[in-house]
């Protein structure tokens, strides 16, 4: 297939955290630590698991200290308590094996971001929630130059939110020496790899509901994939609005109406519902995996918030986890469905990022990406 990636985006070495001279310096990372929590407790804490490397790293080169910025939810204003980075704080000190964490002023602050913060053992510092500055969304050099005062080096180790144009993601990489997390690299040289050189057959499974963001994924990837097998929402109003097919782009040819009956897959049934791929639709999507070296997975196959509208998706998971292939699943659903069936470690890489993820198949503009290249 013709291979349509024209920005080739790779981190050079020089820009590596391996190559950045840490002993004895203030480190200043920026790391999602964006975690689910239902009424203060942390539900899930992978994006933390996820960072540990970086921060393990950073540690044993013998940091003089390692000052961490996050955001978390999306509060009202500094005085929404419920995004503190309190509880991040008190799941990182377990993390790290250390003494539950000391919440501590920092005299002379302006920005709320700045004015406490939470010290974890000795060296590790964590700051409250990015998003009680109003300015890190303005991508404020102000903002940035505060910020700045945390460190000697900037890590930028958030892949999830590399996409977005805000201050601790692109102004603050123009005050510091910035070098690129474990996490990221690791992201960009995966997605780099299954873009330029895939091993073949190239299979990309996309669904979920949204299809103004999916669809320039679809046309990105059917350029480069053998084959695009589509599911969900986004397989349903492609269908519906009678959106261009391409060759290699598979559609559902049953599927799960409301009432659980298998129905074909048309325009009448479409305005009914159709919830999750039928087994001729299973049968059809295994076969096109089974010779697979290489899949990317993103976004899931049927409405999999009810379990008996899961089955589509859980069976194409299970598939994907026995081949012998790289296998690339994405997005928080999917990631989810992964988890819940303990297929984890049977992908060959769990993607951190959604939209992140997406942007970058996509060849889009990314400056907090592209600042790390220079």
């Amino acid at each position: 297939m013709e291979n349509s990636f024209k920005r080739i985006i790779r981190i050079p070495s020089r820009r590596e955290l391996q190559h950045a001279n840490i002993e004895g310096k203030r480190i200043l990372a920026r790391f999602d630590f964006n975690l689910p929590c239902d009424d203060g407790r942390v539900e899930d804490a992978s994006r933390i698991d996820l960072a540990m490397p970086t921060i393990q790293f950073i540690l044993s080169k013998k940091a003089l200290e390692l000052n961490i910025i996050t955001h978390f939810g999306r509060p009202k204003d500094e005085n929404d308590q419920q995004f503190s980075t309190s509880v991040i704080a008190e799941v990182l000190a377990k993390k790290l094996a250390l003494k539950p964490p000391v919440m501590k002023e920092n005299e002379g602050a302006k920005s709320p971001v700045l004015k406490k913060y939470f010290q974890i053992g000795e060296r590790v510092k964590l700051f409250e929630n990015l998003r009680f500055d109003t300015r890190e969304d303005d991508n404020s050099a102000a903002f940035a130059d505060e910020l700045s005062s945390l460190g000697d080096i900037f890590v930028q180790d958030a892949f999830a939110n590399i996409h977005r144009n805000h201050t601790s993601m692109v102004a603050l990489q123009k005050k510091l020496p910035t070098y690129a997390g474990l996490l990221l690299n690791k992201e960009v040289n995966t997605l780099f790899r299954i873009l330029n050189n895939p091993e073949r057959l190239f299979v990309a499974i996309i669904g979920g509901a949204k299809i103004e963001d999916k669809l320039p994924v679809i046309e990105a990837l059917a350029k480069i994939a053998d084959y695009v097998i589509l599911g969900g929402m986004t397989a349903n109003e492609w269908i519906l609005f009678d959106k261009p097919r391409k060759e290699n782009i598979y559609f559902p040819t049953d599927g799960i109406a409301k009432s659980g009956s298998i129905v074909p897959i048309n325009k009448e049934t479409l305005k009914e519902g159709i919830f999750d791929i039928g087994p001729q639709t299973i049968m059809l999507y295994k076969s096109i995996l089974s010779p697979a070296k290489t899949v990317f997975w993103n976004g899931n196959l049927g409405m999999t918030e009810e379990k008996k509208f899961a089955h589509g998706t859980n069976e194409i998971a299970r598939f994907i986890a026995k081949l012998k292939a790289n296998t690339i699943a994405s997005g928080g659903n999917t990631i989810q469905v992964v988890d819940e069936l303990e297929l984890a470690d049977n992908f060959s890489f769990i993607s951190s990022g959604g939209g992140a993820t997406s942007d970058f198949v996509c060849s889009k503009k990314m400056p907090a990406l592209e600042l790390l290249l220079e």
